[in-house]
């Protein structure tokens, strides 16, 4: 056990190095006039200016138009995955936000992954309900697990800037799917039950007692990192 948690707590330690890989802020309002694309389920991509969406628990539609001007409405139910583009203007408004006036929002724990390309959201469905797109938090590290924002969950407040809206606190609560199967609801509450749900396969984290959520990020790294290799 003490090796183990040796072990563990040397990758913890590799897991703060690796800013590449950290859960993205996620983002209240989709930033329209923003170009962006939709990869459809046919394999089509429709690729242009996003125009609206409409949003209930998750996006249910997105209007685009294409470089041709023709304009493009897609169900959620035919999308496989819908991205908005981190123009200039939204990259100024990340870093001015993280570093002005609001930056005591941030605690130690939140997500500081800074944007890249895009803004990911993917199909799916909450309790095998109708389909839609939630918004995705690890596209640098997925392959395992995929962890996507619950727009629902508890938020204290908002950042809001001339051309994008992040969420002010860390988020409180997940979906994850593990290897593509049925999301599964993760908040501080419930996370010790959902980690023996999502981790317990993998001897060297089976035994950690009292998990977190604040660590969950490392404990999907590790887990990735280690656990599929043995």
């Amino acid at each position: 056990m003490k090796s183990l948690k040796l072990t563990f707590l040397a990758f913890l330690a590799i897991c703060f190095s690796l800013s590449a890989q950290q859960l993205r802020q996620p983002l209240e309002e989709i930033p329209f006039s923003n170009k962006g694309y939709v990869l459809l389920k046919s394999g089509e991509v429709v690729e242009g200016t996003i125009r609206s969406t409409t949003s209930g628990r998750g996006i249910n539609q997105v209007k685009m138009e294409d470089a041709h001007g023709i304009k493009h409405t897609l169900k959620a139910a035919e999308i496989q995955e819908f991205a908005v583009a981190m123009n200039g203007a939204v990259r100024l408004q990340y870093f001015s936000e993280r570093g002005s006036s609001v930056k005591k929002l941030f605690s130690k724990d939140q997500p500081t992954a800074m944007p890249k390309d895009f803004i990911v959201f993917r199909n799916t469905s909450i309790n095998g309900e109708k389909e839609l797109l939630l918004q995705l938090l690890n596209p640098d590290f997925d392959t395992v697990f995929e962890v996507y924002y619950d727009p629902f969950a508890r938020k204290t407040t908002a950042l809001e800037g001339d051309w994008i809206t992040w969420t002010g606190d860390k988020h409180r609560a997940y979906f994850i799917s593990k290897q593509g199967g049925p999301l599964v609801k993760v908040k501080k509450g419930n996370y010790t039950k959902a980690f023996a749900t999502l981790f317990g396969d993998c001897s060297h984290l089976a035994g950690l007692r009292k998990p977190k959520l604040m660590d969950m990020e490392k404990h999907i790294l590790y887990y990735q990192n280690y656990c599929v290799f043995n």
